[in-house]
Order: structure tokens, then C-alpha cells, then sequence
């Protein structure tokens, strides 16, 4: 089994995210979608800070930055009329500031430029979606996962494949085109893990949406109507020029009747009072009833679920598609240890173990949007008409202070900072402001310079395939300090798998000397010990996991092997 690719049902972010990481660890992966091609809608369009990092990780950045919007101004209009602006405002709060720890804001892309962007990555990696395959049946044993997959060709042709996997990800999800098929093309996965997908359906309400060019709107802005006590209009421009992301929506309110192109137009100019509107193109239509739900669990033996196949929610804050990023990223770097039987037997228990608060919290908060937004800005007049200021999400959607401190797969030799239930409690909100500790995304840092003269960031030393173990040497070395940063460094070089950690020495005055098999720089700023509120006087060791987060913070080699018998399994 060694050799099979791990096999990865769905192409949409979640899925081709989990498929980067993973060759980029150099597993093989194989990744089908049930789908006959890639899709071309807008879909979830907003990139928050913390999934921009894990596309700065994978080496995507620059590639998803050529389609960026960037953030427009919204402007809401009275009604009735439709084009007297009665408010502007950003839909999300602006950051207090970027800075080099947090160097990122909102990225606006359209979700097929996002998958556009990772299957691009895929290729240059040799590995490339199979359209028209689908699974119909799994079972696992101890060694792998059978998989029974029926192939489609051009023509209809049908073919069937039994196929194993030392492991399956169900990514699937909502890339199905129907409610009948998001239905049954998750059921495969979680009924092989034996989960229920529990929450609620808005059975009273509905959605439109659709991808349009239009005449007679500008560009610049982000429109938005409100009718009141019926539903709110928003119009978002698109990188295409006169091209708008277009919804329909509101509490105790059904459009499905507007699936009809002309309905939708006759419904939009009517009801915003904008008849002079002309629409050019409408590239799709398609309507969604609100879901609120999540799996009870992620993974069952050599099966796990991320994205959507694992929790549907409101668009409302924009955290499915980051959510679903952030599941695969968390889930593949401890999948390909795995692969390579160097994972310790708890480490994937700690995808679960992780994910599932995180995703509750955010259901909840994403739940709590929704309904502030259907039943407060649809009421008898809009917010903006009567002087109050309409919904401004808040920073935490960003997901900067998402954290795991909780979890069995960190260590921090100070402490927790709280009891369990405390810390599962902060597992979205997190602890803004705060010292960083084990479990916790790691800040960047500009500035680190080595002996040649070369400068570096924090960013550009994490990879996804391997650890990064900072050694922050005091101010003022000694012979004793000195020994504790070479006993830190052949613990985390010697004690470890080759190849699945790196090294790295900061100091603060100046280049450190040399250590063996570690990268030494001079922190030239500090930013580095400040961002991660390092004693200048202790020699102190900070791990940061593949996925960009702290796995430990501690102050010698026996912290550090503490850590990493969570990690690796024993020789």
C-alpha cells in the first residue's frame, strides 16, 4: 500500500488544498470529482487572512493575488428609488493595522480563480483532477480503504474500478449541482465513518444567486438594496468589468421562483427601482436554502472529511470556503507523516480533536450573522435610512485568533491558560492581544538576516512539509547558554525523522555562530522575539507545525522531545 495515492473524492478547495499539501510532502494523491469539469461561478469569494497564509505556504499567493478585487466600498440606497446613496460603509471591519506579524487583509476573488489557482499549482506537481468519477461504495480495514468508483466518458460510457487507498478524504461536499446530489455524494463518506450531519435547515427561507453582466451599475462599488420587510438586493463587482456577483435574500422569504432568467431581471429592476438596469449576460443562476449543519465527528480509522462534506453553514461572514481550507491544511501534513510511518498513534486523532470545536464555535457565529443580518437589515425601513449603521462584520471573522491550545498534539512548558473547557470555549475567538502560546498561529517576522547579508521573514523560513524549530538565543550569551541552544538544536535535528525539521537560530544583537545542520540569523528588528514574547534572557525554543501554527513553546531539548513524542512515533 505503500506506494497507492492517498485518494481525495472532490475538487473544490477543500479537496485540491488537502491534494498541494500533500505532494508538496511528497505523497502521491489522487483526486477525483464527480463533476465533468471545473465550474465557473463566483461562489465564496472572500479570502480571509489566515487561509492568504496558508496560500503564501503552498506558494499560491502571488498566483491568487493577479485576481483580487480588493474589498469595495458598499453603498445602500433609499428606497424606493434605488439611486440616491443613503449610506457607505466596508462590510468588514478593517484590521487596527497590518502589520509584519500580520501582513495580510481580505482578499475578493471568485472561487473558480481560487480553484483555478491550487489546480494550476496541482499540475506543475503532476497530479490533475479526473473528472466524471465518482465513488459508490468504501470499506476500510486495517491496512486501507476499498474504494468502488464508476468512471464516466464523453459519451456516457460507464466504467467500474475497485481501487485501494492507505487513506480516503471525503472533500466532496456541495460540488454537486442539485440538492439531490449534495445529498447523496456526502452520504458515501459519512456513512463510512459512521457520522450523523446534525443542525437545521431554514426551511422558510431562500436564496438567489447569480453571476450577471450589467449595464448601468459601476464597478467601483459594492451595491446593496433593501426592501423592506421582504429581502435585501446586493450587487458585488467582479474582476470582469460590468460583472456582478448578484444576491437575493431575506427572512421568511422563498425566491425560488426567480431561477427564471426573466424573473430574476423583471424581480432585481422592480424591486430596486432600477428599470434602467440592463443585463447583458446572466453565466449562472442557482438558488440555495439555507443550511446550518456539521458532522459529529471527522474521521473514522483511514477516513476523514473536511470543507463541506463536513459542515454547511450561511455565507454570511464568508468562512466556508476558509474553513474548508483550513480543515485540509491541518489535516494533511499529519496525513503524510502518517503515509510515511513516522506519525506518532495519536497524531490523527488531533485533526478531530482540533477541527470539530473550531467549526462548532463557527457555525454558531456564522448562524448568529445570518439571522442579525435577514431580520434586522430587512425590517420596516432599512438601518441605512434610519441612521443606523448597517452590519459591519467583526475582526474575528478574519480567523487570525483561531487556535488549538487545547489540543493532546501541543506543549507549552508554561502551562495552559486555562482549564480544557475554557480554552475549547476561545477555540474561534481565541486570545486577541495576547502572549503567543502552544496551540496558537504563528506571527511572522521581517528583518532576519544571515552572515551573508541575505534578509528573510518568519513566512518565507515556515514550509508545509516540515517543522521549524526557532531557537531565540539571549541577548547576553555564555558557555551555559550556548549549550542550551546546541542541545536544543541536536534534539530537534537528531531526535527526529530527516528531513521533517528544520532549525533555526535567532539572536538578537548580532548573526549567532554557527550551529550545526541549523540556519542562523540576526532578528535585526526584534520583531521576532517580540511577536512571539520571548524572555531576552532565556534560551527559548518556539516549534511551529507545518500548518503554521506553534506546536511548542519550551526552554530545553527534553520540552522539545516532550513535543515531538506527540508528533513521531517512536524508532
Amino acid at each position: 500500500m505503500l506506494n497507492s495515492p492517498i485518494l481525495i473524492i472532490g475538487a473544490g478547495p477543500s479537496g485540491l488544498a488537502a491534494a498541494l499539501t500533500l505532494a508538496q510532502n511528497g505523497v502521491p494523491v489522487r483526486i477525483v470529482d464527480k463533476l465533468d469539469a471545473h465550474h465557473t461561478s463566483s461562489r465564496g469569494s472572500g479570502i480571509h487572512p489566515k487561509t492568504i497564509e496558508i496560500f503564501k505556504f503552498l506558494g499560491v499567493l502571488e498566483d491568487a493575488k493577479k485576481f483580487d478585487t480588493g474589498l469595495a466600498e458598499c453603498r445602500a440606497y433609499k428606497y424606493p428609488g434605488g439611486t440616491e446613496v443613503i449610506w457607505r460603509w466596508k462590510v468588514f471591519s478593517q484590521p487596527d493595522e497590518i502589520t509584519p506579524e500580520r501582513p495580510y487583509d481580505l482578499f475578493l476573488l471568485s472561487q473558480y480563480h481560487t480553484e483555478a489557482v491550487l489546480r494550476h499549482a496541482l499540475a506543475k506537481a503532476g497530479v490533475h483532477v479526473e473528472w466524471s468519477t465518482e465513488p459508490l461504495s468504501m470499506e476500510q480495514d486495517a491496512d486501507g480503504v476499498t474504494v468502488t468508483i464508476k468512471k464516466t466518458d464523453e459519451v456516457g460510457g460507464e466504467t467500474i474500478e475497485e481501487a485501494r487507498a492507505p487513506y480516503v478524504i471525503g472533500s466532496d461536499g456541495a460540488r454537486g449541482m442539485s440538492v439531490l446530489y449534495l445529498f447523496m455524494s456526502m452520504r458515501i463518506t459519512r456513512k463510512a465513518i459512521g457520522a450523523t450531519f446534525e443542525g437545521q435547515t431554514k426551511d422558510e427561507d431562500g436564496q438567489v444567486w447569480a453571476d450577471c453582466v450589467i449595464e448601468g451599475l459601476d464597478s467601483v462599488f459594492w451595491h446593496m438594496w433593501f426592501v423592506p420587510g421582504k429581502c435585501a438586493i446586493t450587487a458585488r463587482p467582479t474582476i470582469n468589468p460590468h460583472s456582478f456577483h448578484v444576491g437575493i435574500f431575506g427572512h421568511n422569504f422563498d425566491p425560488k421562483e426567480l431561477l427564471s432568467v426573466q424573473n430574476f431581471i423583471e424581480f432585481v429592476r422592480g424591486e430596486t427601482g432600477r428599470m434602467d438596469l440592463v443585463f447583458k449576460e446572466i453565466r449562472m443562476l442557482s438558488y440555495w436554502k439555507p443550511k446550518m449543519r456539521m458532522v459529529n465527528k471527522f474521521s473514522e480509522g483511514r477516513i476523514f472529511i473536511t470543507g463541506d462534506a463536513a459542515h454547511v453553514h450561511s455565507p454570511t461572514g464568508g468562512q466556508g470556503l476558509n474553513t474548508s481550507v483550513q480543515d485540509s491544511f491541518n489535516l494533511a501534513w499529519k496525513l503524510a507523516l502518517a503515509y510515511k510511518d513516522l506519525a506518532a498513534p495519536s497524531l490523527l486523532a488531533s485533526y478531530q480533536a482540533e477541527r470539530l470545536p473550531v467549526v462548532a464555535q463557527m457555525l454558531a457565529k456564522t448562524s448568529q450573522l445570518y439571522t442579525h443580518i435577514t431580520t434586522r437589515n430587512i425590517a420596516s425601513k432599512s438601518k441605512a435610512e434610519s441612521g443606523a449603521a448597517p452590519t459591519q462584520w467583526p475582526q474575528s471573522l478574519y480567523m487570525l485568533d483561531i487556535n488549538y491550545r487545547w489540543s493532546p498534539a501541543v506543549h507549552d512548558a508554561r502551562g495552559t491558560s486555562g482549564n480544557e473547557d475554557e480554552m475549547l470555549a476561545r477555540a474561534y475567538e481565541g486570545y486577541p492581544g495576547g502572549d503567543v502560546h502552544a496551540g496558537d498561529r504563528a506571527p511572522s517576522a521581517p528583518g532576519l538576516v544571515d552572515a551573508a547579508g541575505s534578509e528573510t521573514t518568519l513566512f518565507d523560513v515556515f514550509k508545509p512539509w516540515r517543522h521549524t524549530v526557532l531557537v531565540f538565543a539571549p541577548s547576553a550569551g555564555t558557555e551555559e547558554t550556548g549549550l542550551g541552544v546546541r542541545s536544543i538544536v541536536a534534539a530537534a535535528l537528531q531526535g527526529t525523522p530527516g528531513g521533517t525539521v528544520k532549525a533555526v537560530v535567532l539572536g538578537r544583537q548580532a548573526v549567532p555562530k554557527a550551529y550545526e545542520g541549523a540556519e542562523v540569523y540576526h532578528d535585526t528588528t526584534g520583531r521576532a522575539s517580540r511577536a512571539y514574547h520571548v524572555d531576552e534572557a532565556v534560551v527559548t525554543a518556539v516549534v511551529v507545525r507545518p500548518d503554521g501554527y506553534v506546536g511548542a513553546f519550551v526552554y530545553d531539548a527534553e520540552g522539545l522531545q516532550k513535543y515531538f513524542s506527540k508528533v513521531f512515533r517512536s524508532a
